[in-house]
């Protein structure tokens, strides 16, 4: 009898055992969607399969993705199927179920390479393609990057599907959603270097001249997010101009929305890029933002143009090779930007205060950016940098207005800085 019940206590011991630790690790290689659950990795046969979302992708596969729904589908590479096993090719299909792109060339295909061959850590990011040159190819690769070989597969994937929507579909609402995917991807510093090293960059750049301005506004977020702080990107893109480009869209831009996300765009690859730096410097670009930013009377703008002129003179953001500064200060007797400054100082306090020292219809965010631009000019080119009528009354009003508000800390902090800058 005792070792029936001592049976029994160890069966369902086991069970126990059984129910809360090894059940759920095994539940872990599951993706679960309301009832319904399948593996996360994805196991490849000889036919098509759906990759179901969030499934792992492994390289060495056939896989192909429907534009109509965004579905991917992959199989085993058939040899049959292409000339190489190593490589897993990715055909984009169109509504109808036919590869675009089959009738002008069917080597237009791009043929990622498998991770086992790209996973040295001091390789260049890059991918094999045809010897055609593809949508997806780039001829000039300057730099080196060492690659994040923890980022999946089915990242890659996506990655060439939104590069082929925007080559080949007209649908506002295709380019729109591509734009969307493109950007929150290209947060991840490879994935800007590998559009600034494909064809991809430059269908981007002409989606600025697009009738839409949404796909203009999201045109301009995906390049400024692809070269924010990172300057393997910037330097990839180096030979297409493309600080000339904004300002050319800028000059010419009506919508209010597309023109700050073009300025957005524009800090991002001018921000610690040496060559940029000079080229602005050298075509007089700061003079030709004082006429877009005098043309303006949204607040919104004026206070991006403000955070550029910020950043674009602050040692901080420049870094310490540049040879634009030495010891964190500007020679004003012999920086050409002198004169521009003097411009941009006065018409920021004219946008903040009247000649009595009234305040104009400025909001406090955009109130604080542009303060914020002063005081870096006076910082920088103190003698660029003079008071305009109504300054000091304008200061001590709002000095009044900030104390003692906890929302208004910083600005407040900000205006006794300015302050004791021009000596108030």
């Amino acid at each position: 009898m005792r070792k029936a019940l001592y049976f029994k206590f160890f069966c369902a011991l086991s069970i126990f055992f059984l129910t809360i630790f090894v059940l759920p690790l095994e539940a872990k290689d599951e993706i679960c969607n309301g009832d319904e659950c399948y593996p996360k990795e994805f196991v490849a046969t000889e036919e098509f399969q759906e990759v179901r979302e969030g499934q792992e992708i492994h390289p060495g596969l056939h896989v192909k993705i429907d534009m109509s729904t965004g579905k991917k589908y992959a199989k085993i590479l058939d040899p049959n199927d292409n000339e190489t096993n190593k490589s897993s090719e990715v055909i984009i299909i169109d509504e109808h179920g036919n590869p675009i792109n089959q009738e002008k060339n069917a080597s237009e295909n791009l043929l990622i390479t498998d991770k086992s061959q790209t996973n040295n850590k001091d390789s260049d990011l890059k991918f094999h393609q045809d010897s055609n040159e593809s949508i997806f190819s780039h001829p000039f690769i300057t730099s080196k990057h060492k690659e994040n070989v923890r980022i999946p597969h089915s990242d890659h994937v996506q990655f060439e599907s939104y590069l082929s929507q925007l080559e080949n579909s007209s649908s506002i609402q295709v380019i729109n959603s591509a734009l969307d995917g493109l950007e929150e991807l290209v947060h991840e510093l490879d994935f800007g270097i590998k559009l600034a090293r494909s064809q991809g960059i430059k269908i981007i750049l002409a989606l600025l001249d697009h009738d839409s301005a949404q796909i203009k506004k999201k045109a301009a977020i995906v390049i400024g997010t692809a070269m924010q702080n990172n300057p393997t990107a910037q330097n990839d893109v180096s030979h297409l101009n493309i600080v000339t480009r904004i300002f050319e869209s800028l000059s010419i831009e009506s919508d209010i929305k597309v023109s700050i996300r073009l300025l957005y765009a524009l800090s991002s690859i001018v921000r610690g890029n040496k060559n940029a730096i000079q080229f602005i410097k050298d075509s007089n670009g700061l003079q030709s933002l004082v006429n877009l930013y005098q043309s303006s009377s949204n607040n919104e703008f004026r206070a991006k143009c403000a955070l550029f002129i910020s950043d674009f003179i602050d040692p901080n953001m420049i870094g310490q090779n540049t040879g634009l500064f030495e010891q964190g200060q500007y020679y004003d007797s012999i920086d050409p930007l002198m004169n521009v400054m003097e411009i941009w100082c006065r018409k920021f306090q004219e946008t903040l205060f009247d000649n009595t020292g009234s305040s104009n219809k400025v909001d406090i965010d955009s109130r604080e950016k542009i303060l914020k631009g002063i005081s870096m000019i006076k910082s920088q080119y103190s003698s660029s940098c003079e008071t305009q009528d109504g300054f000091k009354n304008w200061i001590v009003k709002e000095e009044i207005e900030a104390i003692g508000e906890d929302y208004l800390e910083d600005y407040y902090k900000l205006i006794i800085q300015v302050k004791a800058q021009f000596g108030f």
